[in-house]
């Protein structure tokens, strides 16, 4: 369930904090929103072609920042980000403390924000659409065990299954900061998009699926997403981002 945060929030050492964020509210973003951003961001901003885009960037940018400061007490315009090998972005010293973890996604004017603590996490979100050559695309990308799954399921639940299976896959990828140089045909998750998320197997690798978990994220009519996270299942709590929730330390409204 979907939650509004208070306005203090404690450290998630015991649990990962999901985050819905709205990128395309009725008012849009005022420049100082972008005076939290870095000149890097900034700059990528302006290179988005149309306006809506830029907007949902901005906002989706500025929303992270303002998460992540408020875990750290930190202003949101001090925070550096650092990138792994793979590309994935973790904070940079000296505001790393704790090692707060953290993973976005975002799809359709909606974005998730993970945040964690000492484990690896991956998060995705997909806006559900109407796709003629789903099965095409699945046998080009998915696992042999995926497509025969999505194959056995009936035909008004496959576009499901379908946006199921590659949220949980994207999800792990993410976690994991591979990406796509890990071919998503050499592992599997659950297809049954009633069913519970998990990791079945990953070719070559027998003991890993059982240091990883996955969990569904359901953020609202014509959505799916996905967490997953490195080791144990642990506590999830889902919070509705509020973007008056900076104004206690007079950061900048969304």
């Amino acid at each position: 369930m979907w939650q509004t945060a208070t306005a203090e929030l404690t450290f998630p050492s015991d649990r990962i904090d999901i985050w819905r964020v709205r990128l395309d509210p009725h008012e849009l973003p005022g420049q100082d929103l972008r005076d939290i951003l870095t000149l890097d961001e900034v700059a990528r901003a302006s290179r988005f072609h149309f306006e809506k885009d830029r907007g949902r960037y901005i906002r989706g940018r500025a929303a992270l920042r303002i998460l992540l400061g408020r875990y750290l007490g930190t202003p949101p315009a001090e925070i550096r980000f650092q990138y792994e090998n793979h590309g994935k972005p973790e904070i940079a010293f000296p505001h790393d403390s704790g090692s707060l973890r953290f993973n976005v996604s975002d799809s359709g004017g909606l974005a998730l924000i993970a945040v964690g603590s000492e484990r690896a996490i991956g998060v995705d979100i997909e806006k559900v659409r109407p796709l003629p050559d789903l099965l095409d695309i699945a046998r080009r990308f998915f696992s042999a065990r995926e497509v025969q799954a999505i194959l056995a399921i009936s035909e008004n639940k496959r576009q499901e299954a379908f946006f199921a299976c590659w949220t949980r896959k994207e999800a792990f990828l993410k976690a994991t900061g591979i990406g796509l140089l890990y071919p998503l045909s050499e592992f599997s998750v659950s297809v049954d998009p009633d069913g519970a998320a998990e990791l079945c197997e990953v070719k070559g690798n027998r003991d890993i699926t059982s240091h990883w978990f996955l969990t569904d994220v359901l953020p609202g009519e014509g959505f799916r997403g996905a967490l997953a996270s490195e080791g144990e299942r642990c506590r999830i709590t889902q919070w509705i981002f509020d973007p008056s929730c900076a104004c206690h330390l007079n950061y900048p409204r969304i």
